[in-house]
């Protein structure tokens, strides 16, 4: 396979958009890969949450691989408010409903949630000193820290940091000295991430 084609399939599963024989044919190839093949998937993994949260892409995709995308966007099924205000849905500051998780000062606002992709996207608040117990990944999940402070693995990050986690990766406690708001956009297994 040719260096333009992985790359192309590493940048349709970094955005979830490879069918199911293209998603096979890529996860053999990735457990074979040697180790800058597997860097340069990370590379996309980063690049698509980064894309996320920010106007500005960091590289244009070919036509082709734009083609596939934004087919995938307009077959996606849409609720009927959606449908309503056409390719849109809106939720505003004060919108939406904020749940308290069984975890002491933490709740979570459902954002967006694709099944037939299996990606969901939620807002997770933490007031001062809460803490989330060690949990398993079973899916990815990128995490944006909006506002405040978070440690995850050990590690401190505030508004503007971003931190990712592989599929079958296991999260030790994370916790928030001060509070913070952060965006997550996991898989969505349930309410497994």
């Amino acid at each position: 396979m040719s260096q333009e084609q992985t790359s192309e399939l590493a940048a349709l599963n970094a955005v979830g958009a490879l069918d199911p024989d293209e998603a096979a044919t890529f996860a053999a190839l990735l457990a074979t890969a040697n180790a800058e093949t597997k860097a340069g998937v990370a590379r996309f993994l980063d690049a698509a949450a980064l894309v996320a949260v920010s106007k500005s892409p960091a590289w244009k995709p070919s036509a082709s691989l734009k083609g596939k995308i934004l087919a995938l966007i307009d077959a996606a099924p849409r609720s009927s408010a959606a449908q309503s205000l056409s390719k849109f849905y809106f939720i505003e500051r004060d919108e939406g409903e904020w749940k308290s998780l069984p975890v002491p000062g933490v709740r979570v606002k459902e954002l967006a949630v694709d099944g037939r992709r299996g990606f969901s996207m939620k807002l997770y608040e933490l007031a001062p000193g809460a803490r989330l117990p060690k949990h398993h990944h079973f899916g990815p999940e990128g995490c944006f820290v909006l506002s405040g402070d978070c440690c995850l693995e050990g590690r401190d990050f505030h508004g503007g940091d971003f931190h990712y986690a592989e599929t079958d990766s296991d999260h030790g406690e994370s916790f928030s000295e001060n509070g913070c708001l952060l965006l997550v956009m996991a898989a969505s297994d349930g309410d497994k991430h």
